[in-house]
């Protein structure tokens, strides 16, 4: 097999005798079929949740026939202005497995796991990571974490679970099968009933977990009353509301949230961008940029930090028009539009 004779990541894998699947590790952690994949890796399609200009990918893929073995390759494709995928940047990642496996990914060898370095792969962080792993296992049909069982007994009864035994695996594992558990009212009851008993490490590290999942009516709205309580932000709860649609309640909550002086933080920002993007109407777009246009004036960023967050969601492609339109609206307060000048004067440099 050699680099030319094969044109996308997704032909590689075939020809190998593979089977796989791809997950988008962006703004959510969503599977991707493997047409759009295809699509989205030859520029005909837009990566759909790209973050610091690049669209970040876990792939899955094993040879049934070979072994039960499972390989994973976290990988990052550059995209250009419009959020489509940097055909140059995508072919140099093909010569470079071609160049390193060849056929070997058929024959089942650990090379396959081990790519050399380059400037395409990345390694999540340990919360990605917990959450990919999670999701994985429920999509492929393997054994969840034997250690999920404590997430189960501690949710039930906290006073005699310890809950320094539990990982964060565990509690990935937990979320993840929690709709389809056969105690999942009886869980989410339990949830509802102890919440106040939970350590709040537990508690954080559950609400963290729960950022790409679809959560139950009533997880979402014990959640979101912790988001802002007494005035200091949850940013595990900030995380764990973010949904896949548009949903009023969330939208309402945040359009709150940016009205508020404490929401003038960059952590609090960059969650909101990150997590919170499908509920950017016009008016939470204009009151997130304004915090951050407030945020980058307080700490003296000269443009940088606004312009970085604009640069960030005009590639989303469901907010480009939107962040466009902001752009040149002739309604924006004072102190967006001397932020987006400052923004076109920094472009012309």
């Amino acid at each position: 097999m050699s680099a030319n004779s094969i044109n996308s990541i997704s032909e590689f894998l075939l020809h190998a005798g593979t089977e796989y699947q791809v997950f988008d590790l962006g703004r959510r952690l969503v599977p991707i079929d493997n047409q759009t994949f295809l699509e989205i890796e030859n520029a005909s399609a837009y990566a759909p949740y790209p973050r610091q200009k690049h669209g970040w990918f876990g792939i899955v893929f094993w040879n049934k026939n070979a072994s039960s073995q499972h390989y994973i390759w976290f990988v990052k494709l550059p995209l250009d202005e419009q959020g489509l995928v940097v055909a140059a940047a995508r072919n140099h990642f093909l010569e470079i497995i071609v160049d390193a496996l060849g056929q070997s990914i058929a024959e089942d060898t650990e090379k396959a796991q081990s790519l050399p370095d380059n400037p395409y792969s990345f390694v999540p962080n340990q919360s990605q990571l917990a959450q990919f792993n999670a999701l994985v296992k429920c999509r492929l049909n393997q054994p969840l974490n034997e250690d999920a069982q404590k997430v189960e007994a501690y949710i039930q009864a906290p006073q005699l679970v310890d809950w320094q035994q539990i990982t964060m695996q565990s509690v990935a594992d937990f979320v993840h099968s929690l709709n389809l558990h056969p105690k999942k009212a009886a869980l989410i009851k339990a949830i509802e009933h102890n919440y106040s008993l939970y350590a709040d490490v537990f508690l954080n590290t559950l609400m963290e977990m729960c950022e790409s999942v679809a959560l139950p009516d009533e997880l979402l709205s014990a959640f979101m009353a912790e988001i802002d309580r007494q005035d200091s932000i949850n940013l595990s709860a900030l995380r764990s509301t973010s949904q896949s649609v548009f949903n009023t309640d969330i939208n309402s909550k945040l359009l709150d949230l940016l009205s508020k002086d404490t929401s003038q933080r960059l952590d609090i920002l960059s969650v909101i961008a990150a997590r919170h993007f499908e509920q950017m109407e016009p008016l939470l777009l204009t009151k997130f940029f304004e915090q951050a246009a407030k945020v980058d004036e307080k700490e003296g960023h000269k443009g940088a930090l606004f312009a970085g967050f604009f640069s960030d969601l005009v590639q989303i492609p469901k907010l480009r028009r939107q962040v466009l339109t902001l752009l040149h609206s002739e309604a924006n307060p004072a102190l967006l539009k001397s932020a987006f000048k400052q923004l076109f004067e920094q472009a012309r440099k």
